[in-house]
């Protein structure tokens, strides 16, 4: 009867409780990893300085270019997030930090000596420089230390040339450093075990730390305001950075915003220089006609005259004006240059469509400059903005050229009345057409002069009106919670990297392991069975293996084990009234000897008569363990130089014999094959219930070859953290190979090792036959001598 099970009627489940108590087995290693992760964690807070993160809120006023019909520029309108984008080219630029450092406290840096680290002690002194020479470009421009030496006297320490200069020196008195000499009052608050650092800067260190972390972006979207942040050491350093920064661009957009009525105050200024001396020439010569002449005024008929003739005169004169002003802006237009300035529009002679055009052509200049620190000259958007530049050109150029062609109409027809109204004056006497003309030229000159000065005065009040395009929202305010490092994301990440490194240092030791430790790792690799678990004996084992274990701890698990092993043994070819069995394993040291000793020595217990033959003819240790010599063994019967009854020796144990092996033969594998093999497995049949072979490695050397297919019984020895898992195919790999029957495996030295062990459970059906482990998982509830082991601690506290 085949009582081999099949394994199809047995599947593997993951049993998550296996998972659980194979990570709960290294728990200190989960523990040991987390309290690294924690000292790291600590260290990387305490010698990392502290950023911190101030801001500040902008909101920028809205544009809109009034256009009309006749140039659609709908699409060319741009949101605020785009203005946002556009402007912090702006605030970042160069011309912004430069003048910036202006409004902060550059000249003298203080900081405080730590153990770790120097503290920054911005805007705070804890004592005062007053430098009274200074080098403009060459000055010792390296930290100086500072100490308080006593209430009127302190010294200070710099390395120059190798060495370090140490000055004893008196608060108040001059003191000399390579490029300054300075004095330091007397700070009566500093203590004496305070070591101070000061040092005296270049303007040009702090461009960097200002545009350093600083950011602009929108405070919502597609809102007005801006948010303007800035990263720093130092708290208030960032805050004063930010508010110099908002400051200086209000003030460079104020000065680009006057910049038109500036240009128009210095054209008027000029025009009224020239003027000045105009007016004031015809002014005396018409006062100096009258007296010479007697003359007071002029009749009713030439003052008429008179009086229209100077108001198309003062006309044509505005209208040449406005022709210089929209022929400069024409030269403007077509040089390109990045801010234009209509500059005034004389009672509104210009079409207001010009300056919104003018308007456009500034706001699409100052968002090219912008992209352009971005994209190439070639770039799409670059090209996109240069179209529509080339489009308002085009327009404001037809513009301007339409306004050219009616101020000239005009001219010409006012020059036509002009010539009538000259006409009407040839029959005045003749002293009276040159009082007409000297008052002529002093009229039409004042009006201008006037009509100027009120222009004047118009841009000077359009000046002093203009508010700059950003207004602050909310100051920058120091803000003294570090943001970097983050403390908690800091303690955090600590706790998951030790974590996770714990479980990954046991996964790790698990995917290295090459050994197996468990059934369900032999079920997973093959199909053949288990038959039983021999369990690991807690005490020590002499090296020959002398004593019988299932013999001296009867009442152990481990002797429990065995017999479990031969309860399973009684039902598997129980049909042959002796049973040939052969133990062997891949390698040597695995334990076969060991079992086939107390698996033979359980059997005879039970009245059964076993015989023990040690089939290693190579190598082999049983003679020691039972003390007998090996001079005569299966190799001299196999070899024809003893009878059967020469080579059986009896044993202290009733019911079990035992044959030694013997000399080792210089053809083993030979004499395995060889018919006085079959002939004593035949004599041997006759006497004894049980035959039991202890195999040679099948691993490394064939001679068990032939045992294996003469035996009724063959039995794979694999042993926890010895065997590998290629040990687990060899079985399989035999079976197939000589069409055995009765092919088991016996896990030897089992002990539960949760790290190795498998996390799948072996799940069989209704119909699976299968065998009895003693004690495979569980304890034994008190059944057992060796039941309650001592805890590793307990055992430490007893010693």
């Amino acid at each position: 009867m085949d009582a081999k099970p099949k394994n199809t009627a047995a599947k593997q489940e993951i049993d998550y409780t296996k998972f659980i108590r194979i990570l709960l087995s290294r728990w200190y290693w989960i523990v040991g990893t987390t309290i690294m992760a924690a000292v790291i964690a600590y260290a990387y807070l305490w010698y990392t300085p502290k950023m911190y993160s101030t801001a500040a809120y902008v909101k920028f006023e809205e544009k809109q270019p009034d256009l009309t019909a006749a140039v659609s520029l709908s699409n060319y309108s741009r949101s605020y997030t785009n203005k946002i984008a556009a402007e912090s080219w702006t605030f970042k630029s160069r011309r912004v930090m430069e003048r910036a450092v202006e409004y902060i406290d550059w000249r003298i840096t203080y900081s405080l000596n730590g153990r770790i680290r120097n503290s920054d002690l911005y805007p705070e002194k804890p004592f005062k420089i007053i430098i009274l020479q200074q080098d403009s470009t060459q000055f010792y421009n390296k930290p100086i230390s500072f100490k308080k030496k006593s209430a009127t006297g302190y010294e200070i320490s710099y390395p120059l040339g190798g060495k370090t200069e140490t000055v004893d020196a008196s608060f108040g008195r001059p003191v000399k450093v390579p490029g300054v000499i300075f004095s330091i009052e007397n700070g009566n608050h500093i203590s004496e075990t305070s070591v101070y650092n000061f040092k005296f800067n270049h303007k040009y260190e702090f461009y960097g730390r200002i545009g350093s972390g600083f950011n602009i972006s929108e405070a919502a979207k597609y809102s007005s305001v801006a948010m303007l942040t800035k990263t720093d050491p130092n708290p208030y350093f960032a805050a004063d950075a930010i508010n110099a920064i908002i400051r200086v661009y209000r003030e460079l957009d104020l000065e680009d915003k006057t910049q038109s009525a500036k240009q128009i105050i210095d054209f008027i200024d000029q025009q009224l220089n020239n003027l000045s001396l105009t007016v004031r020439s015809s002014g005396e010569k018409l006062k100096e006609f009258k007296q010479n002449n007697n003359f007071l005024d002029l009749s009713n008929s030439s003052q008429a005259v008179l009086t229209k003739v100077t108001t198309m005169e003062t006309e044509n004169r505005s209208f040449d004006i406005q022709i210089i002003l929209l022929k400069q802006l024409q030269q403007q237009l077509k040089k390109n240059e990045q801010n234009i300035s209509l500059n005034f529009n004389l009672d509104g002679a210009i079409d207001p469509l010009l300056n919104s055009l003018v308007t456009e052509w500034n706001s699409l200049i100052q968002e090219r400059v912008s992209l352009m620190n971005t994209y190439k000259a070639n770039s799409k958007p670059i090209l996109e903005i240069d179209e529509k530049l080339d489009i308002l050109r085009n327009s404001a150029n037809a513009n301007m050229q339409a306004n050219l062609n009616r101020m000239v109409q005009q001219k010409n027809y006012n020059q036509a009345q002009l010539d009538k109204a000259y006409q009407e004056l040839s029959s005045l006497p003749q002293q009276e057409r040159q009082l007409f003309g000297l008052q002529r030229d002093y009229d039409i000159n004042e009006k201008i002069y006037s009509y100027l000065s009120e222009k004047k005065l118009e841009a000077q009040i359009g000046k002093a009106s203009v508010l700059a395009g950003a207004t602050v929202v909310d100051r920058a305010e120091p803000n003294t919670s570090p943001i970097s490092p983050n403390t908690s994301s800091v303690w955090r990440t600590a706790l998951l990297m030790g974590l996770a490194s714990g479980i990954g240092l046991i996964l790790l030791m698990r995917s290295l392991n090459p050994y197996i430790y468990d059934k369900e790792t032999i079920e997973s690799l093959t199909q053949i069975p288990i038959i039983g678990m021999v369990r690991h004996f807690p005490e020590t084992i002499d090296q020959d293996n002398k004593q019988i274990l299932t013999i001296a701890k009867p009442k152990s698990l481990f002797a429990e084990s065995v017999r479990s092993v031969r309860t399973n043994l009684s039902f598997i070819a129980s049909e042959n009234q002796s049973k040939v069995i052969c133990i062997g394993s891949e390698v040597a040291g695995e334990g076969k000897s060991f079992i086939t000793i107390n698996l033979a020595s359980s059997l005879a217990l039970i009245d059964k008569k076993v015989i023990f033959i040690a089939a290693d003819l190579r190598r082999s240790k049983i003679h020691k363990a039972f003390g007998i010599k090996d001079k005569k063994g299966l190799s001299t019967y196999l070899a024809n130089q003893d009878q059967l009854s020469d080579i059986i020796h009896h044993t202290q144990q009733e019911n079990l014999d035992l044959i030694v092996a013997g000399p080792v033969p210089p053809n083993p594998a030979e004499l395995m094959y060889s018919e006085r093999m079959i002939t004593l497995i035949e004599e041997l049949k006759q006497r004894y219930d049980f035959i039991l072979f202890d195999t040679a490695p099948i691993g490394l050397v064939s001679d068990a070859l032939p045992l294996i297919k003469l035996s009724d019984i063959n039995i794979f020895v694999i042993r926890t953290g010895k065997s590998k898992y290629s040990a687990a195919s060899v079985p399989g790999r035999i079976t197939g190979e000589y069409h055995l029957k009765n092919t088991f495996i016996i896990l030897n030295d089992f002990v539960k090792t949760s790290l190795y062990s498998n996390y799948y459970s072996t799940k069989y059906n209704d119909s699976y036959y299968g065998y009895y482990y003693a004690d495979s998982e569980e304890k034994g509830y008190g059944y057992y001598e060796d039941d309650h082991q001592k805890q590793w601690w307990k055992k430490i506290f007893n010693a």
